[in-house]
C-alpha cells in the first residue's frame, strides 16, 4: 500500500510540473527580443564650406581624439585625404574641383575613429560667373564667340 501511495504522489507531482511548464497559455506574455543597445562613443557632425573655385584646405576633425580607421563617402568633384596621424585631433585635406554649375554641390564623408564617428558635410558654393559653362546660351556678350555679325 505504501508503494501505491508513493506512485500516486509521484504521478500527481509529475502532472503538476508538466502543467506549470507553460508556453501555450494565451495569458502569458510573449517574450520580446532584446532591444539593441546604442553604439558607444560620440556621433559628431562638422560642416566644411568650399568656394566655387578649385581649392584645397586642411581641417581638424573636431571631437575625434584617435586615429581614423575608416572613411566612406566620395564624389567625382571631391577628394579627402587623411593627414598622417601622430597624436591629438586627426586632420584631413579636402580638395574640390571648380564648380562650373549653377547649383551648390554637397557630399557627406564619414570618418570612424576608435569609438567615435564624425560626418563631415562638404558644401561647395555656386558658380557666380553668370552662364553655366556646360550649358551656354545664345545670349550676346562682349565675347567674340557669342557676338552676332552685322
Amino acid at each position: 500500500m505504501k508503494t501505491n501511495a508513493f506512485l500516486y504522489i509521484a504521478l500527481a507531482a509529475a502532472l503538476a510540473l508538466t502543467a506549470c511548464g507553460g508556453g501555450d497559455d494565451p495569458d502569458e506574455p510573449t517574450p520580446q527580443p532584446p532591444t539593441p543597445t546604442q553604439p558607444k562613443g560620440k556621433h559628431l557632425t562638422q560642416q566644411c564650406d568650399m568656394p566655387a573655385d578649385a581649392s584645397e584646405i586642411t581641417i581638424r576633425l573636431q571631437g575625434l581624439s584617435s586615429e581614423v580607421s575608416r572613411k566612406s563617402g566620395s564624389a567625382s568633384w571631391l577628394t579627402t585625404t587623411l593627414v598622417p596621424y601622430t597624436s591629438g585631433t586627426p586632420e584631413v585635406t579636402v580638395a574640390c574641383t571648380q564648380n562650373l554649375t549653377t547649383a551648390t554641390r554637397s557630399q557627406e564623408v564619414t570618418f570612424i575613429a576608435t569609438n567615435d564617428t564624425l560626418v563631415l558635410n562638404v558644401r561647395q558654393a555656386v558658380y557666380a560667373g553668370g552662364t553655366d559653362v556646360n550649358n551656354p546660351s545664345d545670349t550676346p556678350t562682349d565675347q567674340p564667340a557669342y557676338s552676332r555679325g552685322i
